[in-house]
C-alpha cells in the first residue's frame, strides 16, 4: 500500500486534525477545473463527514509559479479573488468571484529548499518498491537522475511532486497511518468518493 507524504507550510485557514479517514485535496488556484468541481464537491464532502473525517485542501503549484501563490490562496480564502484562467472561466458562468465559502481547512504545500532536496531525493527513490535492493551504482544513478529533474524546476512543491500526481485536482482518501485507501485525479463524481469514504467508516 502506498504512502501519502504530506508536506504543509503555511495554514491559510481552519487546522488540519488528522483523523482514523482522511481527504486531502490538492489544487491550484489557477486551474479551473478545481473551482469548477472539485472544490464545491470538497465543500459538500466535509458538511456531510467532517465530523468523522479529517479534511485538508492544500493550495500547490506545478506551474504558472507567479499565480499560485500563497498570496493568491489568501485573496481567494478572504474575498473570493479569482485569477487567470480560473478568473475567466468563472466569469463564463457568470461569477465574477469564488461564489462558495471553503469550509474546510486550507494550507500551502511546502515549496522545497537545498536543506530538504536529500529527504526528496531519498523519498522519490523509495517510490520504485525494489530500490533498497538495487545495487550501489545503479541507485546512485536513479539518484542522481532525480537530483537533476528537481534541480531544472523553477520551483518544487513537495507534497505534489513527491507523491508524484499527475495534475490537479488530485483527491485522496487516506487513513491515520498515511497509507493511502484510494486517489482521483480529474473531474470525478461526488458520489464515487462517498462510496470510498463509506467503506471505510
Amino acid at each position: 500500500m502506498k504512502t501519502l507524504h504530506l508536506y504543509k507550510d503555511k495554514e491559510l485557514h481552519g487546522s488540519y486534525k488528522q483523523e482514523k479517514l482522511n481527504l486531502l485535496l490538492t489544487f491550484q488556484v489557477n486551474c479551473p477545473g478545481c473551482f469548477l468541481y472539485a472544490l464545491p464537491i470538497f465543500n459538500q464532502l466535509y458538511k456531510k463527514y467532517n465530523s468523522n473525517v479529517g479534511f485538508i485542501a492544500l493550495s500547490t503549484a506545478f506551474e504558472n509559479f507567479d499565480l499560485n501563490t500563497t498570496n493568491n490562496t489568501s485573496e481567494l480564502i478572504k474575498n473570493g479573488t479569482l485569477v487567470g484562467h480560473t478568473k475567466h472561466a468563472l466569469a463564463e458562468h457568470g461569477f465574477d468571484s469564488f461564489p462558495i465559502t471553503p469550509l474546510f481547512p486550507i494550507a500551502m504545500d511546502k515549496i522545497m529548499t537545498e536543506k530538504e532536496k536529500p529527504e526528496l531525493v531519498t523519498q522519490i527513490c523509495l517510490l520504485n518498491p525494489n530500490f533498497l535492493t538495487w545495487n550501489t551504482n545503479d541507485r546512485e544513478l536513479l539518484a542522481s537522475r532525480v537530483i537533476a529533474y528537481l534541480n531544472a524546476q523553477e520551483k518544487v512543491s513537495m507534497t505534489f511532486t513527491v507523491n508524484q500526481f499527475k495534475g490537479t485536482p488530485t483527491i485522496v482518501l487516506f487513513n491515520d497511518k498515511n497509507e493511502i485507501l484510494q486517489s482521483w485525479f480529474g473531474h470525478t463524481a461526488k458520489s464515487e468518493i462517498e462510496e470510498e469514504i463509506e467503506k471505510f467508516l
